[in-house]
């Protein structure tokens, strides 16, 4: 990978603490539309989207302290998640795409 959400995460706020102390904010909005441009995927980035039900948001692996273990196998029954209690409130408000950055890029 080139980056990570932290390093774009930590560059931003570089530069919303530049723009706090001398005024000139246009550092933090150039590092914004980086940010956009580059590790927030856009609708045609994340069209697995329209398959996520709120209902079943994950399946469960196990974790283990010991390397060779993995990868785990994925628990799709034996194991309930619960469900995601924001995601109607989040679509509702913002849509249906995540406005969220990769973790890796």
């Amino acid at each position: 990978h080139v980056t990570t959400s932290e390093a774009f995460s930590y560059y931003t706020w570089l530069e919303a603490v530049y723009g706090n102390f001398t005024g000139d904010w246009a550092p933090l909005q150039e590092a914004w539309q980086i940010m956009e441009d580059w590790i927030i995927p856009d609708s045609t980035q994340q069209p697995g989207m329209a398959r996520y039900s709120p209902s079943s948001p994950a399946t469960y692996a196990n974790e283990y302290q010991d390397p060779s273990l993995y990868p785990s196998k994925l628990e799709f029954n034996s194991v309930t998640v619960g469900q995601d209690p924001v995601h109607n409130d989040l679509t509702s408000a913002y849509g249906p795409d995540m406005y969220l950055m990769h973790w890796l890029m």
